[in-house]
């Protein structure tokens, strides 16, 4: 997930995601404990989470590994994930947002 502290500045992604229309044809629906879930009534697919989730989590992503391309590095570690190809970045980052 994000960072608090670190990732004020890529909150708009959360904002948007949490605005985020149902596409077509997703429903909200609740299970006999009253718990949102999201019922695709063409496929017969569901999901508790958002279908637009993933969209926005990779949107973040995304923007976080330009944000850590655009920094100076400090350390080390640092050094070692810019010389990384792009794909492998995000590969990274995704790992450890998964971590926390």
């Amino acid at each position: 997930g994000m960072d608090l502290a670190e990732d004020r500045d890529l909150f708009w992604i959360a904002k948007e995601g949490l605005k985020a229309p149902l596409p077509e044809p997703w429903k909200p629906c609740k299970n006999g404990k009253e718990e949102v879930y999201y019922f695709n009534f063409e496929t017969g697919e569901s999901t508790w989470e958002h279908p637009c989730d993933q969209y926005y989590k990779q949107m973040y992503q995304e923007e976080k590994v330009k944000k850590v391309v655009g920094r100076k590095p400090k350390h080390n570690l640092a050094k070692q994930f810019l010389k990384l190809p792009e794909s492998k970045q995000a590969e990274k980052l995704k790992l450890e947002t998964e971590v926390k």
